[in-house]
């Protein structure tokens, strides 16, 4: 062309825009209901346990930190497919003083629901609450137990 200059062609992806839109949205959801410094979820949905959840040889194990919870206010439901953590944090009383006010811990009820996709024996399940963390041990049914065959090579 004369006078120098370049003409370029950038390919348009609709899908592209739709991605923009999308990352839009999740900043929009993730400020109106995100956890804030008051220790509680602004959109109501309370606020759940963190956990850790693997599989052993023989067992399901979930761990679930529950700090501040006493036992009493824990209940464990488990079915063949699926764990529920229910319970309460009661509030303890304020801490306050004349020039710092801060409450960021969790209180109030809360739920988890662990979906189970391995076959266990959920009649000889067992929990334990020591420390603030709840363990359950749930053992897998025989047919679920990986089984490991060394093969000789030929």
């Amino acid at each position: 062309m004369k006078g120098g200059s370049e003409l370029s062609l950038i390919r348009w992806d609709p899908f592209d825009e739709l991605a923009g839109i999308r990352d839009a949205m999740n900043r929009v959801f993730d400020e109106t209901f995100a956890k804030r410094g008051t220790g509680r979820f602004e959109s109501g949905r309370g606020w759940h346990p963190s956990v850790d959840m693997y599989e052993t040889e023989d067992d399901v194990v979930v761990r679930a930190d529950l700090p501040g919870v006493d036992q009493k206010d824990v209940e464990v439901i488990l079915t063949d497919n699926a764990l529920t953590i229910k319970g309460e944090s009661k509030y303890e009383k304020e801490i306050e003083d004349k020039n710092v006010y801060r409450r960021e811990r969790s209180y109030g009820q809360f739920a988890r629901t662990l979906p189970i996709t391995t076959k266990v024996r959920a009649d000889q399940a067992r929990a334990e609450f020591k420390n603030g963390v709840l363990e359950v041990i749930i053992p897998k049914a025989p047919e679920a137990r990986e089984k490991t065959y060394r093969l000789d090579i030929h």
